[in-house]
């Protein structure tokens, strides 16, 4: 691998889109391999600075679940800095199964369902998911309605697709590190 992610042809069809999924990409092929290994959910959110249009992001935050992260969406915007708006959120899912007790639980690892689409179709923000198999998905809210000139969340299905490139899920050696694509 010698110290760099994958390269992928993008699925965003437009350049704004295209710089989100790269980094969406970029934090998760440098976070999946400890998800994995800790078997925790790590995540967090894309911002676009409103002035400048650069793009930075929250996190990764650690969860406190397998199956759960905490990526400060519902704080005061979206938990992202002043003068910024999110733009996208992203998180791992690094399990199939959890045991609680004697019964194992079985996750739906490589769906976007329940709090994961809650996210997106509330907030009307795409959502980036790796899976410990190394795949890179996003989810796309259903369309909004406009309401007042404003959209607004509707009710439906949205679509969930693998991306091409796989992320890594074996961490780099000590002290390699790749530099992210901002």
């Amino acid at each position: 691998m010698s110290g760099t992610t994958a390269q992928a042809q993008p699925k965003a069809s437009t350049p704004e889109g295209m710089r989100i999924e790269k980094l969406a990409r970029w934090l998760l092929s440098w976070k999946l391999p400890d998800s994995i290994e800790e078997e925790r959910e790590y995540g967090g959110v894309i911002w676009r600075d409103e002035k400048t249009g650069k793009l930075g992001y929250t996190g990764p935050f650690p969860g406190y679940a397998k199956a759960h992260v905490d990526v400060h969406v519902w704080d005061d915007n979206r938990g992202c800095p002043p003068g910024t708006k999110a733009v996208a959120w992203y998180h791992t899912h690094p399990v199939k199964t959890a045991q609680l007790g004697p019964d194992t639980i079985h996750f739906e690892w490589d769906k976007f369902i329940g709090g994961d689409k809650l996210i997106s179709d509330s907030f009307l923000l795409p959502g980036y998911v790796a899976t410990m198999d190394g795949r890179f998905w996003r989810y796309d809210h259903p369309a909004p309605t406009m309401v007042d000139g404003v959209p607004t969340p509707t009710e439906g299905e949205g679509s969930f697709n693998v991306l091409n490139g796989k992320i890594p899920t074996v961490k780099l050696p000590a002290g390699v590190r790749v530099a992210p694509p901002l």
